[in-house]
């Protein structure tokens, strides 16, 4: 990747907004503002109020100046604040990459996720870092931007760099006793020493991976489909749930038209775990092409759940709610009855829930959390969530540290028989086949430094960056 160029894109989300953002990095970035901006020197970290005069353009800005290295990529960086009209921001980066031309600057427009990239390429994040911002851009749901937060804050990575450190101890001994085999009297680390350094250190990495999950198992979190009639009351009910006004509520039917999803936390005996809520479409006969569409859209949404909430009013017979209920046989669902706070009998069959009076909620609550139980996706605070590459690398430093193990039993067991026979055992202080053990441990201590970003493929390092979008 060349960082030699100035780097721009536009850093604020898609659309219209009253102020939109221009991103700006690289040794001549100030160089490639000076002569279109009029504010103050920028070789001082500072913010301040501009005008950026450039072709036809003059326009008001706030610039955010960031000098090399304290910077998000290490480089000399800027940021121009302007009105966020989008066409307006292509049209001030087009013209600033030209204007770079003819003052002798190579400027062009920014590749995915190469602000991140070069913030690792010059010792601002770790690798590990880099994939959490990733994460936090991707994430669709409380769990994930939370193990998007263990990966930014260097949990991992810290984790990563003391088993790496204690491991490169260890090793530099057995290396260091290879050079003195011959010395019957020089013994740099024993067999016992080492063989203890090696279970402690394997059983850190066991630890970890038995308190970790999947990062395919938040993306695959589970979801509860709220469906219904139109006007069954499921807006109502997922705003309910979510104890916040989520989904437009009214009186009119077919109100809701799209797929709304929301996280939802729950309480299980293992602590909080979190589900999606779903809310649909009601179920409606109708045969407009906007009809249609809705139902497509809700019906990829049932099939996809794992959990349907079918809303039945109470002031409804049972019989309304047979044929959608036959018709999700193969699924796991509950009957609600909702608006239970109406003048009616209710039925006995059926869960009785008022979104108005808030009755039949944490019973609600509770039932998902059993029929979910072994699908929601756990909120502890020391789950850390993998990338495939960091499983991977730890159980190869694991599964090497094993080879490093067995390599020192035979030598144990071989001095415990001498001190035994003999009452003497110094002459079995040297380790058996150093050289395969030094071999084994190098090969755990690649794949911790893997872990911890020190050492990574170039072809990985593409395709984690080329996940992020443009900006980032």
């Amino acid at each position: 990747m060349d960082t030699s160029a100035v780097i721009l894109a536009v850093a604020s989300p898609p659309g219209r907004s009253p102020r939109g953002i221009i991103r700006i990095s690289g040794p001549a970035a100030f160089d490639l503002l000076r002569p279109h901006l009029h504010a103050a020197a920028m070789g001082k970290r500072h913010m301040q109020a501009g005008r950026l005069r450039l072709r036809a353009l003059d326009l008001p800005v706030m610039l955010l100046a960031f000098p090399a290295p304290h910077s998000y990529t290490g480089e000399n960086s800027a940021e121009l604040q302007m009105p966020g009209n989008p066409d307006l921001l292509h049209r001030v980066i087009d013209a600033l990459i030209d204007s770079a031309g003819a003052i002798g600057i190579e400027a062009r427009r920014a590749e995915a996720g190469e602000f991140t990239a070069r913030a690792f390429f010059n010792g601002k994040l770790t690798l590990t870092q880099a994939e959490g911002v990733a994460a936090i851009i991707a994430a669709q749901s409380d769990a994930q931007l939370r193990a998007a937060g263990f990966l930014c804050s260097g949990r991992l990575g810290s984790f990563a760099h003391k088993l790496a450190d204690d491991l490169a101890d260890a090793l530099a001994l057995v290396e260091a006793g290879i050079d003195f085999t011959d010395a019957e009297d020089v013994v740099a680390i024993s067999p016992h020493d080492l063989h203890a350094r090696l279970v402690a250190l394997y059983n850190e990495v066991e630890a970890q991976l038995n308190r970790s999950i999947g990062m395919e198992q938040l993306e695959a979190i589970p979801w509860v489909v709220l469906t219904g009639r139109p006007n069954a009351g499921k807006s109502t009910l997922f705003n309910a749930l979510l104890t916040r006004p989520r989904a437009v509520v009214s009186q009119v039917p077919g109100t809701t038209r799209d797929v709304l999803t929301e996280p939802l936390t729950l309480d299980t005996p293992h602590g909080s775990a979190e589900v999606m809520l779903v809310d649909i479409a009601g179920a409606d006969a109708g045969t407009t092409m906007l009809n249609q569409q809705m139902q497509s859209a809700a019906n990829q949404a049932i099939d996809r759940a794992d959990l349907i909430l079918h809303c039945l009013p109470v002031d409804e017979p049972l019989a309304a709610s047979r044929r959608p209920l036959a018709a999700s046989r193969d699924k796991n669902v509950l009957l609600v009855r909702t608006k239970s706070d109406l003048d009616a009998q209710v039925a006995p069959c059926g869960l009785a829930v008022s979104a108005v009076t808030g009755a039949g909620l944490r019973e609600l609550r509770a039932l998902i959390a059993e029929r979910l139980a072994d699908r929601a996706v756990s909120l502890a605070a020391d789950v850390l969530a993998l990338h495939p590459r960091h499983e991977a690398a730890m159980r190869a430093a694991g599964q090497s540290l094993v080879e490093a193990i067995d390599l020192t039993e035979p030598s144990l067991r071989a001095k415990e028989k001498g001190v035994e026979e003999n009452g003497v055992g110094s002459h079995f202080g040297h380790l058996p086949h150093p050289e395969l053990i030094a071999a084994a441990m190098r090969l755990a201590l690649d794949n911790l430094s893997e872990l911890a970003g020190d050492i990574t493929p170039d072809d990985v390092l593409g395709r984690i960056f080329a996940s992020f979008c443009i900006g980032k």
